[in-house]
């Protein structure tokens, strides 16, 4: 977006991206009517039928943009909760997995595994207010707490004696598959569409905003009716395919989710 990470983050955190929005394409269609009145009266500019074959141009491609877009979005939403809902059966298997260990083993890894839950439940925590640096920070403990486990478990497998050992190395395929899980679904964060999508769509809203308001100056009447639909449709619809991009922003979450987590951290 036009907007750094800090405006981004603050304007979907505080609800104000919607409002933000529909300001900023009423202030075009206020310029655009402004050009375009000043135009008709001193220079007699009146609309012509060619105009129609541009408005339809840039509106269709605005049209084109928001259905990638959304369509998009929205995917990348159903994405991440379902590489959530792995990440929970990936942890469960893991932690019924330490079962496979031997008995004196088993209450240091499970604490592990309770604390390793811990720091995945409260790695999304108050992050309305955390940038992708602070988030960063947060991943790198989470994942310390994962090679505690790993290392943990592989001296429990050395430990144990043999033949019951290759019975306890069965935890370390689960193990790479709860890893592998976590970190799939902490990447699918990061799995937007390039800057310059979202920005040509901003900019061609705030440029149909600013045409709308010219035409409405040439013709030297104002439809409020229209204007009002107009802006507060495409506001919702940016604010809508911002919120599934940024769900843990914004009132679109992923908590429902997150939650499964918790149950199974309660269920231990």
């Amino acid at each position: 977006m036009f907007a750094s990470e800090s405006l981004r983050i603050y304007l979907m955190t505080s609800g104000l991206l919607f409002w933000f929005l529909l300001v900023c394409m009423l202030v075009m269609i206020e310029i655009g009517w402004k050009v375009g009145l000043h135009f008709s009266r001193k220079y007699g500019i009146k609309k012509i039928d060619a105009a129609d074959t541009f408005l339809a141009a840039i509106f269709g491609l605005l049209a084109l943009l928001i259905a990638l877009t959304f369509s998009g979005a929205s995917d990348r939403f159903d994405k991440r909760r379902d590489l959530i809902t792995q990440e929970v059966s990936a942890l469960g298997t893991a932690y019924q997995s330490v079962d496979l260990l031997a008995k004196n083993n088993q209450p240091q890894i499970r604490e592990l595994f309770k604390k390793y839950i811990d720091s995945r439940i409260n790695l999304y925590k108050d992050n309305d207010t955390l940038s992708e640096l602070h988030l960063e920070k947060k991943v790198a403990l989470h994942n310390a707490v994962g090679d505690e486990i790993w290392k943990a478990v592989v001296r429990a497998v050395e430990d144990t004696a043999y033949p019951q050992k290759l019975v306890a190395a069965q935890i370390l395929p689960e193990l790479s598959d709860m890893f592998t899980a976590s970190e799939n679904q902490r990447l699918s964060s990061k799995f937007h569409p390039p800057p310059v999508v979202m920005q040509s769509l901003i900019l061609l809203t705030f440029i149909g905003a600013l045409i709308a308001g010219y035409n409405m100056g040439i013709e030297n009447k104002r439809d409020w009716l229209l204007t009002i639909i107009f802006v507060v449709l495409m506001a919702g619809t940016i604010y809508v395919i911002m919120e599934f991009e940024y769900p843990r922003l914004g009132k679109v979450s992923l908590n429902d989710f997150d939650m499964e987590l918790v149950n199974l951290r309660e269920s231990m």
